[in-house]
């Protein structure tokens, strides 16, 4: 397997920015600002868990070195099922939103750790690259961290 470049590991912590921004936003902006956040915060969730899907799909696309022998055609099989589903349950939690944004939250934190147990089932089979589900716990950790505190954050405000 081939090892993590560094510009992948530069461009997986910067991925976070953007989702961290709305996170401190949230917790320390007027109320007022708050659903436009929270809509900006959860539409980045689904890009970005569509994006943790779509590595499967490059591995599965990959030249045949990356795949380890035997059973390669199920495994192919297996990352483009990996690939697609993380894109669903965004756009899942995306539709959500529209109509309660705090649920479509809670579809996006369901989703990020699924995926976080289906790579890490991936990666205990040799399946993915050196170094990467170090990578992806802290992504997926701290995204997660933030989801979870704009959820509190949220809980926080609403009228009893």
């Amino acid at each position: 397997m081939k090892r993590l470049p560094l510009l992948a590991i530069v461009t997986a912590l910067a991925s976070l920015l953007p989702l961290v921004g709305c996170t401190c936003a949230i917790l320390f902006l007027t109320p007022d600002h708050t659903p436009r956040l929270l809509t900006a915060a959860v539409g980045y969730g689904a890009v970005m868990l569509s994006f943790l899907g779509a590595v499967h799909w490059g591995l599965a696309l990959e030249q045949p070195d990356i795949i380890p022998a035997g059973g390669t055609q199920r495994l192919t099989n297996l990352r483009l099922a990996m690939g697609g589903a993380p894109a669903v349950v965004g756009w899942v939690g995306l539709c959500f939103a529209t109509v309660h944004e705090l649920i479509g939250l809670l579809i996006l934190i369901a989703g990020f750790a699924a995926t976080a147990v289906v790579e890490r089932m991936a990666w205990q089979r040799g399946a993915m690259p050196r170094g990467y589900m170090t990578l992806q716990w802290f992504v997926i950790c701290l995204a997660e961290l933030c989801f979870l505190t704009i959820l509190a954050a949220c809980m926080g405000m609403r009228p009893h």
